[in-house]
């Protein structure tokens, strides 16, 4: 993130990318996937493909042909504007015939989330920030985004389970695969930096309703809105409990962590389909602990042994179809619904 806003922003950074294609992943996939493409990435840029611990995150240029020319990472676009140079330099030294390799099957992925975006499903934006009363480091408040995906079916359920309340309103639980998905998956504390999932014997609460009001609270005809409100809690000793899968190396040692939110928001429901054409719904909520690179596992503890609490909040928003929402949930190899596709090989 840090990166994204003082690289790519630059204006001659932004001029030099106007000679290359550029292209972004995953870097936690491309170093520990069995997918041929992560293999191959790990080829080029180790010489061998065997999964990798550490980071690869930093800039790459390739030829079409998965040829290597220059490499950095940074968050200086002066360092960054060199990379670029020295790959347009080696470039143009190249023969035609290696600029005009084609591209090898192995650089071709077998499967990318992408292919499993829910179409017809809801699509959410979710952005995690601190709050005031967290001690800001060098960069501000931190914060963070990621994006959250339902099913078509899934919605479905919900709206099945919502309209008979139509006329006659009372909270109506959201379907348990849902809220799961939320729990486990999105209300984690990422807002310095990538943080673990939580299994489902550490989910101490999971509540979420929605209330159907009266008709004229609909933005327009057709419509109807639903309120939201519930209330999450999750708390791990820091062990894994998740079996074997890309994120298993994550947690080296015990680290206990933890999250509570409240949940407030609405949604509102085209009457003829049951699609959500709108949803806000906001987190406020406490973290503490962390295993991962989230900023505050070396927090002290206080005289009775309490990690100290952070005050955070997360915000979902429908997304839309745009090709940014497209970019798939950071922890969607772990949903495990069949239209998700398969999970790659740890």
């Amino acid at each position: 993130m840090a990166g994204r806003a003082s690289v790519w922003n630059d204006p001659v950074v932004r001029d030099l990318t106007t000679a290359f294609v550029p292209a972004t992943d995953e870097s936690w996939r491309l170093q520990t996937s069995d997918d041929r493409q992560a293999r191959a990435f790990r080829m080029i840029v180790d010489g061998r493909p065997d999964p990798v611990g550490g980071s690869r995150q930093g800039t790459y240029v390739l030829t079409p042909g998965g040829e290597l020319l220059a490499r950095g990472n940074s968050t200086d676009p002066r360092k960054i504007e060199g990379i670029l140079r020295r790959g347009l330099e080696a470039w143009s030294a190249l023969a035609d015939e290696a600029r005009s390799r084609p591209v090898p099957m192995d650089l071709l992925p077998e499967h990318r989330f992408e292919e499993s975006f829910p179409e017809d499903g809801l699509v959410l934006e979710a952005i995690i920030q601190d709050r005031p009363g967290v001690e800001a480091d060098a960069r501000g408040r931190r914060w963070n985004i990621d994006h959250a995906w339902f099913s078509a079916a899934e919605v479905e359920a919900w709206w099945k389970a919502i309209e008979p309340t139509i006329g006659r309103p009372r909270p109506v639980p959201a379907p348990p695969a849902m809220l799961d998905r939320l729990v486990r998956y999105h209300l984690v504390d990422n807002a310095r930096g990538q943080e673990a999932p939580f299994a489902p014997e550490e989910v101490r609460e999971a509540g979420l309703t929605a209330t159907v009001l009266p008709e004229e609270d609909a933005s327009e005809p057709g419509r109807l809105r639903v309120d939201l409100e519930g209330r999450t809690a999750a708390e791990t000793d820091g062990r894994w409990r998740m079996g074997r899968n890309l994120w298993a190396s994550f947690n080296r040692g015990e680290r206990p962590r933890g999250v509570e939110t409240e949940l407030l928001g609405y949604a509102e429901f085209e009457r003829e389909t049951g699609r959500v054409v709108s949803f806000r719904l906001i987190a406020f909520g406490e973290t503490w602990g962390g295993s991962g690179l989230n900023g505050r596992r070396h927090a002290p503890t206080d005289a009775e042994g309490r990690l100290p609490r952070s005050p955070v909040a997360w915000r979902f928003v429908e997304g839309g179809r745009r090709g940014v929402h497209r970019v798939p949930p950071a922890f969607i190899d772990l949903y495990g619904p069949p239209w998700v596709g398969p999970a790659p090989s740890p």
